[in-house]
């Protein structure tokens, strides 16, 4: 299971991909096909650039913070909270904040009481703090994200644009050959002093 940060709100989704006549799909769960992006390899990409930043657009799917192991978190970890969009509880949207501090509470392991100080790094609310509890809390996976239909689209791109890379500084080195030393121009200068005068034949 993987996580997409959608181009259109930029809020994180549940997805998967297909290639599809060369093309990217990405595909939403609980989603219809109008909702689907698409990422075309011959105009949507002109560096290699472009193409990490795809790459950090996805991610593996994030766990909600379990009541028994809110000990585990600490300040300055990130993680993935629910953002209710204009006070709506219906239209909640995932995006990641880094957390501040911890409100420790004594609990049992089925109900956590503590509350997290958060300041939140994407969404509508970049840059603010707010105080919630557990219940919106998401975990942010440090391993990278293995699916290897991801990956052959990302490393094909790389590839392309390391060839062409490549090509481009090889045509430079032909069209621009390399300056010769301060060593090199002497001897030039110096086998030229010594060649016999084009039009007298006098040394």
């Amino acid at each position: 299971r993987m996580e997409y940060r959608a181009r259109s709100d930029e809020a994180w989704y549940g997805a998967r991909v297909v290639v599809q006549d060369g093309w990217l799909r990405v595909m939403f769960e609980n989603s219809t096909e109008d909702a689907d992006e698409w990422y075309n390899p011959g105009a949507d990409f002109a560096s290699l650039g472009d193409v990490e930043a795809l790459r950090a657009r996805f991610r593996r799917e994030c766990p909600p913070l379990d009541h028994a192991r809110c000990g585990d978190v600490r300040p300055g970890d990130k993680l993935c909270l629910a953002c209710d969009i204009h006070g709506d509880v219906e239209e909640l949207k995932y995006y990641d904040a880094v957390l501040e501090t911890v409100e420790r509470a004594a609990h049992g392991v089925e109900q956590c009481a503590c509350r997290f100080t958060v300041r939140w790094t994407e969404g509508p609310r970049s840059g603010c703090l707010d105080k919630v509890g557990i219940e919106v809390v998401c975990c942010v996976p440090k391993s990278p994200i293995q699916d290897p239909v991801l990956s052959e689209f990302l490393d094909d791109l790389t590839k392309r644009f390391a060839e062409d890379q490549g090509t481009a500084t090889a045509a430079s080195q032909q069209a621009d050959p390399t300056p010769m030393s301060e060593e090199e121009l002497c001897g030039v200068l110096l086998s030229l002093k010594r060649a016999p005068n084009s039009s007298t034949g006098k040394p």
